[in-house]
């Protein structure tokens, strides 16, 4: 009986002590019918619009489409391309992008991200803000992690969930 107690004991210590550690602050993964889309961020702007970057991974058994974003009060979000054109960057809006079964696509600055536009305020590095993404499962809720205006990556990114 007393190693059935201490094996049930020892399997809720870890669960608790992640949950605590993240008291506060915002999740890093999220999920809809085996999409998991981890660490969404995006880097701090006084512009009326920003880009989204983020790590999509399609766990499912059928391929899920991105097809951009939203914001709560409807503003929306566009999948683009970015470019080199006369040796300035660019981008240029994009149809919507498979991700296969058992596959990840990146959004990244100089790829691909989610152009967001209509912003009511600046974008402060640090703060957070909820986006919904729009896939071809339905709307999955995000918030999203404000990194600094010159970001080239998630400040998380590099550790598993």
């Amino acid at each position: 009986m007393k190693k059935l107690l201490t094996a049930a004991l020892l399997s809720v210590v870890p669960f608790v002590l992640f949950a605590e550690e993240g008291q506060g602050e915002p999740a890093h993964a999220f999920e809809l019918s085996g999409l998991e889309v981890i660490h969404p961020w995006s880097r701090a702007t006084e512009a009326d619009h920003a880009f989204l970057f983020m790590e999509l991974h399609n766990e499912g058994t059928a391929p899920v489409q991105i097809l951009g974003a939203r914001l709560p009060d409807g503003s929306a979000g566009q999948l683009v391309g970015f470019r080199m054109k006369s040796g300035e960057m660019g981008f240029d809006p994009l149809p919507p992008v498979p991700v296969a079964p058992g596959k990840r696509l990146d959004l990244t600055p100089d790829g691909l991200a989610i152009r967001m536009t209509g912003l009511n305020e600046p974008l402060e590095k640090g703060h957070h803000w909820e986006v919904v993404l729009q896939t071809s499962l339905g709307d999955l809720p995000l918030v999203i992690t404000v990194e600094a205006e010159n970001a080239r990556r998630h400040s998380h990114s590099g550790h598993f969930h």
